[in-house]
Formats: structure tokens, C-alpha cells, sequence
């Protein structure tokens, strides 16, 4: 397989359903549409524009990527779709500085607009993402790990596969980075009957009824974090090899 494929991305689907109480989604990194075109097991192309017609109210996007090289964040602010990068090894811990980076963009997104949805990914959509979507949901929003963890699941559709990451957010004795090791897909198991037939996207919760951003993000701050972000990327010297 190419290179400029990702390792593993293929199995994944594209694009998880709203986090039950939240107005976030989570996704697998769209990828130029020149690397997917012609390669037979790609059945579906998953690019900026099949990203922006996947998600109707998608507002902003976190990217987790360790990466620059996936696709071009000018895509979607052409489209009126604000892009933050947070630079995030795979397989470790982050950082708290990084964590409360995410959760503090979180707020100032969500606090732009009452129905603007954001959409989070790293490469897959599910460990990386799922540890700082979890993170936000327990650390800002009050809800219990445990539950943290099955809402995102469900809504993505898989399960987290890093056991640091579990036992981190569940406070549990912290396991070792499980660099190297062969990691299988593990999807959710869906129940045939749902208990609400609602949309997802009309199922926010009273969790953020009363939500206020701790700082608002205005037009100018919003420009020269991209404008911070763009200096930074110049200048990084990427590692591809967890970035998974």
C-alpha cells in the first residue's frame, strides 16, 4: 500500500454519529482525494468535501494528527469551518499542557455558535481522539469515565484499543505505551432496537443547556490562532511512525 495511506485506515469507517449529551463528532483524518483515487480498496473517498456533506453543522475541527502532511486546513476554512492543530504523538500520554489545550479549544468552538458542531480526529478517529474527547467529558463536563468512554464508543463505533489510555482515564495503575504491537479492529456491537428514535443531532442533552465557554472566540482570535498554528507547522519535523 502507498505510503501516503496511513497504516490501518482503510478498516475504519469514516465518521462516527454526535456524542450523546455533546454537539461533538468524531471522524478518521480525511486524506487528499489524489492518494485515494485508483486504489481498489478504497470503495469510499473520505476528503475534505465528503467530510463537510457528511456533517451539516459542522462548525470546527480539532486535529490530532502528529502530521501536516494529510490534508490542506485551508479546505475547510474556505468552507467557514474553523481548524485547530494540536500536535499529538500516537500511542502516549499526552501531556496536561495538550489536554487542557484541547478542552480549552473545545469550549471556545462550542461557545461560537448555540448549534455548531465539532468534529475531532487523529488518525482513526478512536484512540487519540477518544482519550481527549473522554478527558473533556469527565474533566469539564462532570460525566464519570466509565460513561465517558461508552458514549464515545458507541458513537464511534469501536472501542478504544490503547489500554494507557483506558487506565488513565479510569484513574487505574498506568500501563505501558503499547508501541510496536499488532492492533486489531474492534467494533461496538450496536443493539438491534434503540430506545429513542430521535436524531443524534437533536439528542443534545440538558448536560450542555446552560453551557458557557470560559473565553469566547472572536474573528481575531480565531485568525491568529491559524496564523500561530501555520508558523508552527512550517517549521516541524514530523515522525510518521506512531502517528496511529
Amino acid at each position: 500500500m502507498a505510503r501516503s495511506i496511513p497504516d490501518r485506515w482503510i478498516p475504519y469507517k469514516a465518521c462516527g454519529s454526535i456524542i450523546e449529551g455533546t454537539r461533538m463528532i468524531c471522524f478518521k483524518v480525511p486524506l487528499k482525494r489524489s492518494v485515494q483515487v485508483g486504489k481498489p480498496e478504497i470503495t469510499e473517498i473520505w476528503d475534505i468535501p465528503s467530510l463537510i456533506e457528511a456533517i451539516p453543522g459542522l462548525g470546527a475541527v480539532i486535529d490530532l494528527t502528529n502530521t501536516a502532511r494529510y490534508y490542506d486546513p485551508k479546505e475547510l476554512e474556505a468552507a467557514g469551518v474553523l481548524h485547530k492543530k494540536i500536535l499529538m504523538p500516537g500511542r502516549e500520554i499526552p501531556p496536561e499542557n495538550k489536554v487542557t489545550e484541547f478542552m480549552d479549544a473545545v469550549d471556545e468552538f462550542l461557545g461560537v455558535r448555540s448549534d455548531l458542531i465539532v468534529g475531532v480526529h487523529c488518525t482513526h478517529g478512536l484512540n487519540r481522539t477518544g482519550y481527549m474527547v473522554c478527558r473533556y467529558l469527565r474533566d469539564r463536563v462532570n460525566i464519570p469515565a466509565k460513561d465517558a468512554i461508552e458514549r464515545f464508543e458507541k458513537a464511534r463505533g469501536y472501542h478504544i484499543e490503547r489500554k494507557n489510555y483506558l487506565a488513565d482515564l479510569l484513574g487505574e495503575p498506568p500501563h505501558s505505551p503499547d508501541k510496536g504491537r499488532h492492533t486489531e479492529v474492534q467494533p461496538v456491537q450496536q443493539p438491534t432496537r434503540r430506545g429513542r428514535q430521535q436524531s443524534e443531532q437533536d439528542s443534545f442533552s440538558t448536560e450542555f443547556a446552560n453551557f458557557r465557554p470560559r473565553n469566547g472566540l472572536s474573528g481575531h482570535h480565531s485568525r491568529q490562532a491559524r496564523s500561530d498554528t501555520a508558523s508552527r507547522l512550517q517549521n516541524y519535523n514530523y515522525d510518521y511512525k506512531y502517528d496511529y
